[in-house]
């Protein structure tokens, strides 16, 4: 989808700064500044790279400052809010900013129209820049480009003290900061010159939230082009020596050439399907460590974890047709097993894994299942079978965290200070949504896992020769049954809310059990599920009723005391809201999903859901065009979602919303 603004959109430098774009590279590196070109955040920047995939990353390159010359009047077209001195204004003479496989400045002066695209090389560390002049070539016409340097790991702001310390040695073609060098190349002539600095910046998107809002950078050198005619007058940025084949042209190309395979591969037709397609790649990445695949959770903030693994791996991978990439995920999963608990962090620098999630392990069962349904790669499952049974087993008897099953079969989690569901903030020795005890989408996790096992089970028996393996397999699946049909009996029993007509949030009780929560929805969409029609209704209804905005749903109902509808400012007040009335992107996917298998069951009776959810699908496409370009944010205001908070392009957001709009296009296919 091509996102075309127009100066309009900027009538202020606050107004412009609103938005922004992400070019990625598949390891983590990225690339992202303003739809103006400046740099709204301090992790805005024109080459973050991945010294070590995925999350080992490093700040090289801020921004670029950009003088054009035209017949002697020198104009500024670089844009930077300052925190000390003038701005600098060049979106003044900016007509347009289009996005879609890569940015495009349009600016103009006078009769002298100026182009500036952007890129981000696939699988490298190489980023790029190029100009052109469209119009007014009859003018005496050159360009000025000073790098902004930083040399900064990620999330680390220079301050002016170290901007002034920072010994540099450049030469030719590369500039060296300690151990680190950055290359590059370029068609115009490189000059050196003496150190500089540059700032205080202003990141006014930091200051909203309460981060730190002002750094520096440095200047060391720049890059003249004398003549700006029909000519390719390019930088390329890399972590390694740039062949003298590399062209901002021929990576271009490769990059359009890699979009259209990732199109060719997904199962998706509209529009909106395709963009998200597109957008999902942004997550798949190289981890070094495992030499397998992996999901970023978040740009810019956020590293790779196993929950937001498993829950978004559907739709990056299955969605989109990446078998051999989902494969290789589970396989790393499976690897690190421990106790019946898979890994929610693998840290860098050979640290133990931590295994502090209830969940991933079950989502893991499902995902597993899911894939083998949609690949028929049954060969995967006798990869994988032990540690399946382990998960079980483990759940069963009892493993770390306080995690294990009650006397009426359903599974508690949790204690102390252990946040162990994907509501897991906490706030020093406070912890705001503790979800202690029985949470309603773990146990829903649990009697899907029992049956899907019960039905693997027997899958395998029919495919095994030696009788006592057969029966034992058999057993097996018996059992699994037997336990699900107890874990149903519980569920309905304790679960459901008949005053308020939906599900409890979770059994422990205290007043958490009958908070209107959002968690309920994956009870609603699993491929095993235990309520009646009439029940998935009511909480289809309720949810609507309480917590369903476009953007995405509630974590808590408005009419709750406890609800808390602004996440902005320092860090205690963003998590005191995080769970609390926050909307999150995320669980819409499975909140249009539950509509939709609704919609299917009953023949599209419902029109009023039906309309409900085309509207729905129609809004997505307007949030694509908010923050992020392209993206869906990780959370917006509980109160009155306008714009995004948090991470500007979430994994899971757009992974799950990818999936509602399979669905959707399945079901409309399917009438």
């Amino acid at each position: 989808m091509v996102q075309v603004f127009e100066k309009k959109d900027w009538p202020n430098l606050d107004a412009g700064e609103r938005n922004c774009y992400l070019l990625t590279n598949g390891r983590g590196g990225f690339q992202s500044l303003s739809i103006i070109g400046s740099n709204a955040r301090q992790d805005h920047a024109f080459f973050m790279a991945a010294k070590t995939a995925p999350n080992v990353r490093f700040h090289y390159v801020t921004n670029l400052y950009e003088e054009l010359v035209i017949d002697g009047r020198t104009y500024i077209l670089t844009t930077q809010k300052m925190y000390e001195g003038e701005d600098l204004r060049g979106f003044q003479y900016l007509t347009s900013f289009t996005y879609e496989t890569y940015p495009v400045w349009t600016y103009q002066i006078e009769d002298v129209v100026f182009e500036k695209k952007m890129l981000y090389a696939n699988g490298r560390e190489l980023t790029a820049v190029s100009y052109e002049i469209l119009q007014g070539q009859e003018h005496e016409i050159s360009l000025k480009v000073k790098p902004l340097f930083r040399f900064t790991a990620k999330n680390t702001a220079m301050t002016k003290a170290m901007s002034e310390e920072i010994k540099t040695d450049v030469s030719e073609n590369s500039l060296q900061v300690g151990e680190d060098t950055l290359y590059f190349q370029s068609t115009g002539k490189l000059q050196t010159e003496e150190k500089q600095n540059f700032g205080p910046m202003y990141f006014t998107q930091d200051e909203r939230d309460g981060r730190e809002e002002q750094g520096y950078c440095f200047t060391q050198c720049q890059f003249l082009f004398d003549e700006m005619k029909n000519k390719e007058n390019s930088i390329l940025f890399s972590t390694e020596v740039i062949s003298d084949k590399d062209s901002f042209s021929e990576l271009l190309q490769e990059r359009m050439s890699y979009e259209k395979a990732l199109l060719c591969q997904a199962k998706v037709t509209s529009d909106l399907g395709k963009q998200l397609a597109l957008s999902a790649d942004a997550y798949v990445v190289d981890r070094e460590s495992t030499n397998g695949k992996s999901v970023i959770a978040g740009y810019p903030f956020f590293e790779d974890w196993g929950r937001d693994t498993m829950i978004a791996l559907h739709g990056l991978t299955l969605t989109t047709g990446r078998y051999t990439d989902c494969k290789s995920m589970l396989k790393t999963f499976a690897k690190y097993e421990k106790e019946g608990l898979l890994p929610n962090l693998f840290p860098e620098g050979g640290k133990d894994p931590m295994y502090n999630s209830v969940d991933a392990p079950l989502l893991f069962i499902n995902a597993v299942y899911e894939y083998i349904q949609e690949t028929k790669d049954e060969d995967f499952l006798e990869e994988v079978w032990e540690k399946l049974e382990s998960i079980l087993t483990h759940y069963q008897t009892g493993t770390t965290y306080h995690i294990g099953m009650d006397a009426d079969g359903l599974i508690r989690a949790g204690a102390d200070m252990e946040q162990l569901t994907w509501m897991d903030v906490r706030v020093g020795d406070y912890l705001p949504t503790p979800r202690h005890g029985k949470p309603v989408e773990i146990n829903a996790y649990w009697y899907n896992d029992l049956c899907i096992m019960a039905e693997l089970g027997r899958k395998r028996s029919g495919k095994v020769t030696e009788m006592s393996e057969k029966e034992a397999l058999l057993q097996q699946a018996a059992e699994y049954e037997k336990l699900a049909l107890t874990v149903k009996e519980s569920f309905l029993a304790q679960f459901w809310n008949a005053e308020e007509q939906c599900l409890k949030d979770v059994i422990n009780g205290t007043a958490e059990e009958n908070q209107i929560r959002c968690n309920q929805i994956w009870a609603l969409t699993l491929p095993y599920t235990m309520l009646s029609l009439s029940q998935e209704k009511k909480v289809i209804d309720k949810v609507r009723e309480e917590l369903y905005t476009t953007a995405g749903l509630r974590t808590l109902s408005r009419k709750d005391v406890a609800f808390r509808g602004i996440y902005i400012g320092d860090m205690v007040n963003r998590d005191r809201a995080y769970h609390q009335g926050t909307v999150w992107a995320y669980p819409l996917g499975a909140y249009y999903r539950a509509c939709i298998s609704y919609l299917s069951k009953t023949k599209g009776q419902d029109k009023d859901l039906l309309c409900h959810v085309r509207e729905g699908m129609e809004a997505l496409e307007k949030w694509l065009k908010e923050g992020c370009l392209n993206h869906l944010a990780e959370i917006y205001d509980g109160e009155q979602p306008t714009v995004s908070r948090g991470c500007f392009a979430q994994a899971w957001s757009d992974a799950e919303l990818l999936r509602a709009v399979q669905a959707w296009e399945c079901y409309q296919e399917n009438q």
